[in-house]
């Protein structure tokens, strides 16, 4: 056999058992994804209950409604008249009534916190080990609609962010407390939040007052302020501060319920809160 012959069969050997070996290691990675690929099939179909996902579906419905009523409020606002109010007042209760009908009714506790959405997870987590219920019961909502919306004065020497402070503080069922009260005004995150919202109200860009409104209730729920709340005020507080939350749905819908709670409160505050936040 020449030369030339026995180096082109050594070449087409060599080609060969490069193909197989590259053959054997494609298997071998498609063995290594297969597995994880039908986990995640599984987890998808037969882990989350039909219950569960029939659940999700209807919350994120009724999400979007909630977030239908901020936009109403926040339309109604210019206006300075009671439409803004009454609109919450109303659209709150079947929105309410909803949401607490499928989270009592339609699904298991065990499965609520496949209905949480992601950006609420580390919230929730931080409630679970304090024994809160993360739903509200049907005797916790009724009851929840039909207290008043909270009435303030203003203090000497309150300024705008000092009266939605307030606010906020008691549609959370917390008590102003001078030593709290310096510590979250001098809070990094709550501090520019509420300062943003005071000014929006003031030039009555209430769209704008929402947004900053959702922003100083997360910091309000961070673990800093969450502290303070219990250093002064003890764990009860901490107890009705999660409860208000949890009873508009927060840990399933987000703060969009909520902060129509807050606009409103803002709104029905107007003339007794004049001076300061026009």
């Amino acid at each position: 056999m020449t030369g030339p012959r026995r180096s082109r069969r050594a070449g087409k050997a060599l080609i060969a058992r490069r193909n197989l070996v590259g053959l054997a290691g494609g298997l071998a990675a498609a063995a290594a994804v297969l597995p994880r690929r039908t986990l995640a099939q599984v987890f998808s179909q037969t882990t989350i209950s039909k219950a569960a996902q029939d659940a999700r579906r209807e919350v994120g419905r009724l999400g979007r409604r909630a977030d239908n009523m901020l936009r109403h409020v926040i339309e109604a606002g210019p206006a300075h008249d009671a439409e803004a109010v009454q609109r919450f007042r109303t659209e709150q209760r079947p929105l309410a009534h909803g949401l607490v009908s499928v989270l009592n009714r339609q699904v298991s506790e065990d499965d609520w916190l496949l209905i949480v959405p992601t950006r609420e997870l580390d919230f929730v987590l931080t409630m679970q080990p304090l024994a809160i219920r993360i739903a509200p019961t049907v005797d916790e909502v009724e009851a929840a609609l039909k207290e008043p919306l909270p009435q303030i004065e203003p203090l000497a020497g309150d300024e705008a962010p000092d009266v939605l402070h307030t606010i906020v503080l008691q549609t959370l069922g917390l008590e102003r407390r001078v030593a709290l009260f310096e510590q979250m005004r001098n809070d990094a995150a709550f501090a520019p939040a509420l300062k943003g919202a005071a000014q929006a109200v003031k030039t009555e860009r209430y769209g704008l007052a929402a947004l900053e409104l959702e922003r100083a209730m997360r910091a309000v729920a961070s673990p800093g302020i969450i502290a303070a709340i219990t250093e002064n005020l003890g764990t009860g507080a901490r107890y009705r501060l999660y409860k208000s939350l949890s009873v508009r749905f927060v840990p399933f819908i987000g703060w969009t319920y909520f902060t129509a709670f807050l606009l409103a409160a803002v709104y029905y505050n107007r003339d007794t809160t004049a001076t300061v936040l026009r």
